[in-house]
């Protein structure tokens, strides 16, 4: 099957099942993860970023939804690195248009051009920045982050993309699917500081010699967890391809959501850093007016807690109001308010009980204002 059809119709597959129940997919559970822990490893310059950090989570997978409609989208999100000597010698050309004089423009397109596109994408968030157009700064980011993500995924490095050429066929599905399904939940991230990047092409190709270097592991995994699962993709099988390949997996997404992270922070400072502010930030030249903070939120207590913790917040007028817990993963764990609050100072008891120890995050929404406040259940 051809690539691209490959892709599409494993897409539409993705998007049906996910709407019949929670999927946990690379696809979608993964690009989230990419996204958000980027976010969060932002300075606090770059506080309205943060702020709206489940906004980058939530529009995580826009780009994949494009691909029904949109077929040009598939090629950009895979690149055949052996189709191109260049690469295993560390001279690949740095922009996509040298790329294409060497090779044509219909031959790139037919290999893809993921890493081209990533940094088109910063170079897009950068002139929306400097341009102080918000809104399309934070689409172009999401964006930015998606494709990043993309990158992380080895099987988008190869033309083994399906490990039809190896006698692992079907293993894109069953690694970027079903076993994320199983086991992204195991997964950990660290919050590290965004760095500004001297050469973004160059932590680019960095990222992606990594994760392509991680197709024969993910191969050999395969082929031994199956051999554990007695020729069926069963528990078992699933069980020793994580053993295999979870640490792997895990240090690639972590990866991913540095540079993600480094790649927002280093157009950000391109693009003029202190000097740019938000519509509601402007004054009269020569005034200054300091940003009210709305905070509503108190620190939860206690905290770490096990098994509860109390959350408090007043408001002082009558408002809309989301109220909720929330994994690393940006996945709701616990919701106690949806609805239109009066004044008055609310409190509520979060059970953790069921849930495995770890960092949470408490977020609440007073109309288009989003507070958070992290929790640690401690087991």
């Amino acid at each position: 099957m051809h690539r691209v059809r490959a892709i599409r119709s494993c897409l539409v597959l993705t998007l049906l099942a996910a709407a019949a129940a929670p999927l946990f997919a690379w696809g979608l559970e993964g690009h989230r993860t990419v996204n958000l822990n980027g976010v969060r490893s932002l300075p606090m310059s770059m506080h309205r970023f943060r702020d709206i950090d489940y906004y980058f989570a939530d529009r995580a997978s826009a780009v994949d939804r494009r691909k029904v409609t949109d077929e040009e989208e598939t090629y950009r999100q895979f690149i055949e690195l052996e189709r191109y000597p260049e690469f295993a010698a560390k001279a690949m050309p740095r922009t996509l248009l040298d790329l294409q004089k060497k090779y044509s423009a219909s031959s790139v397109r037919q290999n893809g051009y993921l890493p081209y596109l990533v940094y088109e994408m910063y170079d897009s968030v950068m002139k929306c920045m400097k341009r102080r157009d918000w809104e399309g700064t934070i689409r172009a980011a999401a964006d930015l982050g998606h494709y990043v993500g993309d990158m992380t995924m080895p099987f988008n490095t190869t033309m083994n993309y399906d490990g039809q050429l190896t006698r692992n066929n079907g293993i894109k599905w069953r690694y970027e699917i079903e076993l994320m399904n199983r086991y992204v939940m195991q997964m950990s991230f660290q919050r590290t500081d965004a760095r500004k990047l001297d050469n973004p092409m160059n932590d680019i190709f960095a990222l992606l010699a990594k994760s392509f270097s991680r197709v024969p592991l993910l191969l050999r995994a395969d082929t031994v967890a199956l051999r554990a699962g007695k020729g069926r993709y069963n528990s078992g099988y699933y069980s020793v391809f994580w053993r295999e390949a979870g640490k792997s997996t895990n240090e690639l997404m972590q990866d991913g959501a540095n540079l993600f992270a480094n790649l927002l922070y280093t157009a950000w400072l391109g693009a003029g850093a202190q000097r740019l502010v938000w519509p509601d930030e402007e004054r009269p030249e020569g005034t200054f007016h300091a940003r009210k903070e709305f905070e509503y939120l108190e620190p939860p207590f206690p905290n770490p807690f096990n098994p509860k913790t109390t959350i408090k917040y007043t408001l002082t007028d009558e408002h809309q109001v989301q109220l909720g817990v929330f994994n690393l993963f940006g996945q709701e764990v616990a919701s106690f308010v949806q609805g239109r609050q009066t004044d008055g100072r609310y409190e509520f008891t979060f059970n953790g009980d069921q849930l495995p120890g770890g960092v949470y995050f408490v977020r609440l929404q007073v109309d288009d204002r989003t507070e958070t406040r992290k929790i640690i259940l401690s087991k």
